[in-house]
């Protein structure tokens, strides 16, 4: 049983300082809400995606509206091909970054 003591209190540190961590970056923020808001449905975001990316390493709605547009249809052959490139260039991005 005092085996799993050492365990146990270092998991418990590592939640306590991940609150920490959360509590940095409230959900009652209003600038992190509209960064939420401008990633999901690509709006009202003209003046804050610098902010968004910066600050908060949120990614642009590209990614979700073309992700969306996957299940419900394109509305064109361009707007199929212009995701197309941006899951691409994702990819690149992905195969370019660091394993841990």
């Amino acid at each position: 049983m005092r085996s799993l003591l050492p365990p146990t209190v270092l998991v418990l540190g590592l939640v306590v300082s991940g609150a920490a961590l959360a509590d940095e970056r409230s959900f009652d923020d209003p600038m992190f809400q509209r960064c939420i808001n401008w990633m999901l449905d690509g709006e009202r975001g003209s003046m804050i995606d610098n902010v968004c990316l910066e600050e908060y390493e949120i990614p642009p709605p590209s990614l979700f509206m073309c992700a969306r547009k996957v299940q419900s249809g394109f509305a064109s052959a361009t707007d199929q091909e212009a995701c197309a490139l941006i899951f691409e260039e994702q990819a690149r991005k992905v195969r370019a970054g660091f394993v841990k």
